[in-house]
């Protein structure tokens, strides 16, 4: 089967909003009722040399008892790997089976995802990964790099980019799928660690806590991913936005600077620092930051939102116009490219046309910031 979608491994900020106070409880501990397999104990042998008590750590693919005596019931010891491959997706999805449905948001453990049916691509990716471990099939972890999708939720940009799992090698490897993406470049897959992909997990936690605002939840999460996986940026973005909203501006600086080291190519690191500085009020600074991400490989629309909006500031109208139009190309269904071409048609005396941009933004969503903002400009203007 193809097709899982979305991680929400990083999140950008832009604007910057004011820090905010947050509850408590940190990730869990998880003990495990059944024996510890070889690859478990290899993974915490692993993670005591990083300095981490595996006592202290949840590790999403466990399984439960009642999760094993399901397995063995569903698919028989007997038969190939590949049958017994199909036999477990197909108990997994099918509706007289576990009835598995795809649902972004919330990722999940493997107790969690068995127990209410839901799952991304990250949590399936847990949850068929220690089921297939218990029949004997060394099956692994997948990330497709460059798989990306790019969303708004209040100031908050949402970078999705996608897990899934393998199992053999070469010619002869199968990749799960699970859930609707694009098609991809299965060549572009690249084989992670079982520590990666836990990591990948307390990253993911992380950030889904700080988009339901629990900063010192999120900064705990994201602080276990990145001593997890010390190079991966993602984490360090979101700890970054973590800090910055809890008032920690230095803490936030020094987060995105480590992304930025562990990947100089990592754009939601030099966004995420550009607009630190510009609430510093270090606006050459921001720019020449953002003057980084003008590059053709850039597919987020949101950084060329920022940079025509610098420009609209310095009253650079076609360079600004331009940046517009690059976000709009790069977000055909977003609403955000479309309002900001309005503000521009407002700022070169275009009032009518300004007005036509805001009705088509509008007709995506009404209630997006940069919609709002320019209703009320217009509102003021007439």
């Amino acid at each position: 089967m193809r097709r899982p979608r979305v991680v929400a491994a990083a999140l950008v900020v832009l604007p910057l909003v004011a820090p905010a106070g947050a509850p408590t409880a940190g990730p869990p501990t998880s003990g495990n009722p059944v024996q510890r397999p070889a690859w478990r104990l290899e993974l915490e042998s692993e993670l005591r040399e990083r300095g981490v008590d595996p006592s202290t750590i949840v590790f999403p693919e466990r399984l439960s008892a009642e999760m094993l005596d399901w397995l063995h019931a569903a698919v028989p010891r007997r038969g190939g790997d590949e049958e017994k491959l199909d036999r477990l997706l197909e108990a997994l999805v099918a509706d007289d089976g576990l009835g598995l449905v795809y649902e972004d948001g919330h990722t999940g453990t493997a107790e969690e995802v068995f127990d209410n049916r839901r799952a991304n691509c990250l949590a399936f990716t847990h949850l068929f990964v220690g089921l297939t471990r218990e029949l004997g099939l060394d099956t692994y972890y997948l990330g497709f790099n460059r798989i990306q999708e790019y969303r708004r939720e209040g100031d908050l940009v949402l970078i999705s980019g996608h897990v899934t799992a393998g199992y053999g090698t070469g010619r002869q490897r199968r990749i799960l799928e699970f859930g609707i993406i694009p098609e991809a470049d299965y060549r572009q897959a690249s084989r992670l660690s079982d520590v990666e992909a836990l990591g990948l997990y307390y990253s993911n936690r992380g950030a889904e806590l700080l988009r339901a605002e629990r900063y010192d939840e999120a900064r705990r999460w994201s602080e276990t991913a990145v001593e997890l996986v010390p190079d991966l940026a993602d984490a360090w973005v979101n700890l970054g936005v973590v800090r910055r909203r809890s008032g920690d501006t230095a803490g936030a600086e020094a987060a995105y600077r480590r992304a930025v080291e562990a990947d100089a190519d990592h754009l939601p690191a030099y966004q995420n620092l550009s607009a630190l500085m510009w609430l510093r009020g270090e606006h050459d600074v921001a720019q020449q930051i953002l003057k980084l991400l003008d590059r053709r490989d850039n597919r987020n629309p949101f950084t060329y939102l920022s940079l025509g909006d610098a420009s609209l500031q310095a009253e650079r109208l076609e360079e600004a116009r331009a940046y517009y139009r690059r976000a709009l190309k790069l977000g055909r269904l977003l609403p955000e490219p479309r309002a900001a071409l309005g503000m521009w048609a407002l700022a070169s005396g275009q009032p009518r046309r300004a007005r036509g941009w805001l009705e088509r933004a509008a007709a995506i969503d009404a209630d997006s910031p940069r919609v709002r903002a320019l209703a009320l400009r217009l509102a003021a203007a007439e």
